[in-house]
């Protein structure tokens, strides 16, 4: 299961300690085996995915790139593949996991690159992405130097998503 202690630590830092207390058993109930047939599914997905440490994360180019495809073998790759196809649809991206490459159906690179020029510089900014889906935006914002975003999204595949990312990019 995640572990949203981190988050209920920088929400009682930043003074939404109302927030950080009512979350817990919100997310609790959200993410009940009960809401929604396929979860079990997901998030075994998430954690099927073999422990790898890449070489290299890039959060500040249209792909969003983990890893190199050197960082792993052929059947590594394999196994990678076939736990993240268990999480399509991908709406937002791109991404790319150890050279393979997510096709996804939105190119929410194309919108960060008409809006990052004409938003205020995101560094050391706290920032609340609504709708986030898979975290495309969040990453991207963090890439750009935001000191804290957290993303929310009623989609429990958008959140086995976005922790398939976390599972390499870390927080």
């Amino acid at each position: 299961m995640i572990d949203y202690s981190p988050l209920y630590s920088e929400l009682e830092k930043i003074g939404l300690d109302q927030w950080a207390s009512e979350l817990p058993q919100q997310l609790a109930a959200r993410l009940s085996p009960e809401s929604h047939g396929d979860l079990s599914k997901w998030f075994g997905a998430v954690e099927a995915l073999p422990e790898i440490i890449p070489s290299a994360i890039n959060l500040n180019s249209d792909t969003i790139t983990i890893g190199r495809p050197d960082d792993c073998d052929i059947t590594t790759k394999q196994d990678i593949e076939k736990q993240l196809r268990q999480l399509q649809p991908w709406r937002k991206g791109p991404f790319e996991f150890f050279g393979i490459h997510i096709d996804t159906e939105w190119r929410s690179d194309w919108k960060w690159n008409r809006l990052a020029n004409k938003i205020q510089p995101l560094t050391n900014r706290k920032i609340l992405d609504v709708g986030c889906g898979s975290g495309y935006h969040c990453w991207r914002m963090a890439g750009a130097g935001a000191e804290l975003v957290i993303g929310i999204d009623p989609s429990l595949l958008f959140l086995a998503q976005y922790q398939s990312v976390r599972r390499y990019a870390g927080n």
